[in-house]
C-alpha cells in the first residue's frame, strides 16, 4: 500500500528531475529519498525509473502516473488552504440571530471590532424574536444566538450572556427627569408603557410593584424596549427597559434614570444543540464579552 511520504518523494523527484534536489526539498537524505522511490513502485507494481551509473530517468508509465499524482495534490493543497482558511477566518460568513435589544446597537459595535480583527469574514446578522432566535440556532440555520431568557432552552445549549440593570425611561421635561434614580412608588399612577405580558423582564417588573402593592396605569404593552422609548419620546408615558437599547439610540426628548430596587434583563447565549462553535463563534463570543466591559 503506498503512503504519502512515498507520493512525496515521487512528486519532488518527478518535479526537481533529480534525487538530490528532491532530497533538499523534502529535507531528508538522498539516500532516503531512493529508498521511497523503491518502495513506491513495489506498491504500484510499475518501473516509475530507469536507473543507469547513479543516475534515474522516468519512464513513460512515471509520467502517466505523476499526472494523477498532481491531480491528487491538488486537491490535498485546495483541502490545506481551506484548513488555513478556516484558521485564520480569511473567509466564510458567521451568522448571529439576536433580540432586538442586543442586534440594534450593540452587536453592530462588536462586529465592526471583529470584521476590523478578521476582514475576511463576512457576517450575516438576523434581529427577530426570542423565541425565533432559539428556533433559528435549533435548525442549524445559525451559528450563534442572543435570546432573552422567556424562552424554553430545550433542544438547545444556553449560558447567561449578561443581566444589566433595568433603567426608567421618562420625558426630558418630565418632573422626575432630575432623579437620581427612580423607585415603584414614584410610577404609582403614572401611564405605564409595559413590556409584553410573556416577557421575563416583565415579571420581575410586575413582581416588584406587586410586592409594594404599588398600582401602574398601563397605557401600552409592546415587545421591545426600543419601542417604549420611542413611545416615551413621543409623551405616551413611562417605561422600563434594557439599558442596552440605548446604546446607540437618539436620546434626544427621553432620559435614562437607574431604576431601584434592581430589576435585571437577563440575555441568553444560545449555542447549537451538540454544543460545537465554530472558532470565528468562539472568537466573535470574546468580543462580545470585551464590548460589555467597554
Amino acid at each position: 500500500m503506498m503512503t504519502f511520504r512515498q507520493l512525496e518523494a515521487f512528486r519532488a523527484t518527478m518535479a526537481c528531475e533529480t534525487t538530490t534536489q528532491a532530497a533538499r526539498v523534502m529535507r531528508i537524505s538522498q539516500p532516503a529519498v531512493s529508498r521511497l522511490l523503491a518502495e513506491i513502485e513495489h506498491a504500484v507494481r510499475l518501473k516509475l525509473f530507469d536507473r543507469k551509473k547513479g543516475r534515474i530517468r522516468p519512464t513513460a508509465e512515471a509520467y502517466m502516473f505523476y499526472e494523477e499524482v498532481k491531480r491528487a495534490f491538488t486537491g490535498l493543497d485546495r483541502l490545506h488552504f481551506a484548513a488555513e482558511n478556516i484558521r485564520s477566518f480569511s473567509s466564510g460568513t458567521l451568522r448571529i440571530a439576536s433580540l432586538p435589544a442586543l442586534g440594534h446597537a450593540f452587536l453592530p459595535r462588536v462586529i465592526a471590532a471583529f470584521r476590523q480583527q478578521y476582514p475576511g469574514m463576512s457576517v450575516l446578522l438576523n434581529v427577530r424574536s426570542s423565541e425565533a432566535v432559539k428556533d433559528l440556532v435549533v435548525s442549524g440555520q445559525f451559528d450563534l444566538g442572543f435570546a432573552a431568557d422567556e424562552i424554553s432552552v430545550t433542544g438547545v445549549r444556553s449560558e447567561l450572556f449578561t443581566a444589566p440593570e433595568a433603567v426608567c425611561v421618562v420625558p426630558k421635561d418630565h418632573p422626575l427627569a432630575t432623579r437620581a434614580q427612580i423607585g415603584p412608588a414614584d410610577l404609582s399612577g403614572l401611564p405605564f408603557i409595559a413590556l409584553a405580558s410573556e416577557d421575563a423582564a416583565r415579571a420581575r417588573i410586575d413582581a416588584e410593584f406587586e410586592k409594594r402593592g404599588i398600582s401602574r396605569s398601563y397605557v401600552v404593552e409592546t415587545q421591545y424596549s426600543l419601542t417604549i422609548c420611542n413611545l416615551v419620546r413621543n409623551g405616551v408615558g413611562v417605561g422600563l427597559v434594557n439599558p442596552l437599547t440605548l446604546e446607540g439610540l437618539d436620546k434626544d426628548g427621553i432620559t435614562a434614570i437607574p431604576f431601584r430596587p434592581r430589576i435585571l434583563f437577563r440575555t441568553l447565549q444560545i449555542m447549537p444543540p451538540h454544543g460545537r462553535l465554530s472558532l470565528a463563534a468562539r472568537a466573535f463570543i470574546e468580543f462580545s464579552c470585551q464590548a460589555l466591559g467597554d
